[in-house]
């Protein structure tokens, strides 16, 4: 079985989520947002949870292999972009208003707990930290999982999210603080490994008429200026899942092409979500937001070539560093004596 991690359709849709959300803020910047473009959100969490379900189906990985792989691939650089950001606005402070550095936020904001900012808002001190926040809160309670028996680990994830959706809904304080529907999208992307795990998928035709549907069900959403907030994962959750399911049963039928360029961009697609933030900011204050037709596509490729450049210079590097002093230390070698 081809590993998640390296299926194109995951990559490529790894780069348009990210593109997606970069476009969402670049808009933002400009007094003229685009609020479909967040939806990359929920296309990462369906991808989270089709990805943990299938690196994780053979059986050969434990909680804290797990953990552990999970870490590597997700703390070193949040923390490095997060205490870059706290020293900045202690430093300069009239440049970055946005941000309340006090010890307790940046604490919690380190160890992805979801909490109210000095300012009463459910954001860490880079503000799109929440959503690294449920995906922390996703992954230890799929290491719990793996520590069950196999026959019951799709039913337990099933259940604590199910309630916790649930609960989230019957109480505003736990909706904004992480138990709100939002995980069932972790929960949809599970459901369609499992699915896709039984047998051969309904082929590339079949595939490509779900993507279609989920970007023509995106598009309906974003011309109708649905209220989307507090309905988001029955809105935008399910165009996400289409997308998923679509490519991978497209490339489940061999009809996925090789496009390097869209590859590499799925490669920094987690520096690129990172760094866009701040790239933006440098970007919009140097130069400005004006004309917009102008803006838009500047602000998406100098984000993207900052986040290959993280990717490359930082990342990449970083993570491969940890990967072979954490968890490739102890296998035994294959060399001869």
């Amino acid at each position: 079985m081809q590993a998640a991690e390296n299926l194109r359709s995951i990559q490529y849709l790894r780069a348009l989520a990210a593109l997606s959300v970069v476009f969402y803020h670049a808009t933002q910047w400009a007094s003229v947002p685009v609020d479909i473009g967040s939806a990359g959100v929920d296309v990462f969490f369906v991808i989270s949870g089709f990805i943990m379900w299938r690196t994780t189906s053979d059986g050969a990985t434990g909680p804290g292999r797990f953990l552990a792989k999970r870490a590597i691939r997700i703390v070193p650089l949040y923390w490095l972009i997060t205490l870059g950001l706290t020293i900045a606005a202690v430093l300069a402070p009239t440049r970055f208003t946005d941000q309340d550095p006090q010890p307790v936020h940046v604490i919690l904001s380190l160890a992805f707990i979801q909490h109210l900012n000095p300012r009463g808002e459910p954001f860490p001190l880079l503000g799109l930290g929440w959503t690294l926040n449920y995906e922390a809160f996703f992954y230890v309670l799929f290491a719990i999982a793996l520590a069950l028996p196999r026959t019951t680990r799709l039913l337990f994830l099933g259940f604590v999210l199910v309630t916790g959706a649930i609960a989230g809904l019957m109480c505003p304080p736990a909706y904004v603080l992480l138990l709100n529907p939002m995980l069932l999208e972790f929960l949809s992307g599970v459901l369609l490994a499992a699915g896709l795990g039984k047998g051969p998928g309904p082929g590339r035709s079949i595939g490509w008429l779900m993507f279609g549907v989920g970007v023509a069900a995106f598009g309906a959403l974003a011309l109708g200026h649905s209220a989307w907030d507090a309905w988001r994962p029955f809105l935008w959750g399910p165009p996400a899942l289409l997308l998923v399911a679509g490519l991978a049963c497209v490339e489940a039928d061999g009809g996925m092409r090789r496009m390097p360029p869209l590859g590499l961009m799925g490669d920094a697609s987690y520096s690129t979500y990172l760094t866009h933030p701040l790239t933006l900011g440098a970007f919009a204050m140097t130069f400005g937001v004006r004309p917009l037709w102008l803006w838009l596509p500047l602000a998406l490729i100098v984000s993207q070539a900052a986040g290959i450049a993280c990717w490359f210079l930082i990342e990449r590097p970083m993570t491969r560093m940890l990967k072979r002093r954490l968890l490739d230390a102890g296998k035994p070698s294959h060399t001869s004596p």
